[in-house]
């Protein structure tokens, strides 16, 4: 391919983006799964004292996850969380949503859980202001990817 096919084709992304509004996103990569987030989170300093954990921040919006084998299969939700069954990556998942405050300052919340093997499961939260990232939340969660076990 041409340098400019190449520039061509670059163009034409970029600006089909911009068109619908929507901003690019990066992908978050790690030695078990990648997904991917808007590009304008920013990683926070989060850390976990029994997993692996990590957490980015958008405006109106948090992302957490916890991977490993204590990592919040829902407990503490409250009983009004609707939930809903979904394959993510071949893998069955587990989707709550409530409108409560679950995170200090975000009116609402989504989490997706995925058991793995081993006893380990890996959970994605997100913390939201509105609808708008609460839909923005599911987008990242389907973009989760497990990374083949090393032999």
């Amino acid at each position: 391919m041409s340098l400019t096919s190449i520039l061509f084709l670059g163009t034409a992304l970029f600006l089909a983006i911009f068109a619908r509004g929507e901003e690019p996103w990066q992908k978050i990569e790690n030695d078990y799964f990648t997904f991917s987030l808007p590009s304008g989170f920013k990683k926070t300093e989060a850390r976990g004292k029994d997993s692996f954990v990590e957490e980015y921040v958008a405006e109106g919006m948090l992302v957490r996850f916890d991977y490993g084998k204590y990592s919040n299969r829902f407990g503490g939700w409250p009983p009004e969380t609707k939930f809903e069954e979904l394959k993510i990556n071949g893998k069955t998942a587990k989707v709550g949503t409530t409108e409560q405050e679950l995170q200090k300052g975000f009116s609402c919340a989504t989490q997706v859980n995925i058991p793995l093997d081993g006893g380990l499961a890996l959970t994605l939260f997100a913390a939201c202001d509105s609808e708008k990232e609460l839909a923005t939340a599911r987008k990242i969660f389907e973009t989760i990817a497990f990374k083949q076990a090393k032999p």
